[in-house]
């Protein structure tokens, strides 16, 4: 199973193909929850379950995405912390681009 970023109720072709890969199942509990664990965020933790992401939400989402990241860069080491920066940086990057429509929901999970 996979953790993975996209617009819930798509309403024209860009929507419908939006599509963020997150991480597999295996190297989110691996590589994600420890870091969701020592700083107890409470936003990315929900991704292994799945949440509802709505344009207010964003902020707080990315906050908990970039404390993540400067956690990989003291934790994880070559493969792994690479492929987990590429991944944020991935959603740091798309997600804001998911909002052109005012209620346009992001699944994540």
């Amino acid at each position: 199973m996979s953790v993975v970023a996209y617009i819930l109720d798509p309403t024209d072709e860009l929507e419908r193909v939006f599509s963020i890969p997150v991480a597999s199942e295996s190297f989110f509990n691996e590589c994600w929850v420890p870091a969701i664990k020592a700083m107890q965020l409470k936003w990315v933790e929900q991704f292994s379950w799945g949440i509802d992401i709505r344009k207010e939400d964003l902020d707080k989402v990315i906050n908990e995405l970039l404390q993540i990241r400067e956690w990989s860069l003291h934790n994880l080491f070559e493969v792994k912390q690479a492929h987990i920066l590429y991944r944020i940086d991935l959603l740091i990057t798309k997600l804001p681009t998911a909002f052109g429509r005012e209620n346009a929901v992001i699944f994540i999970g």
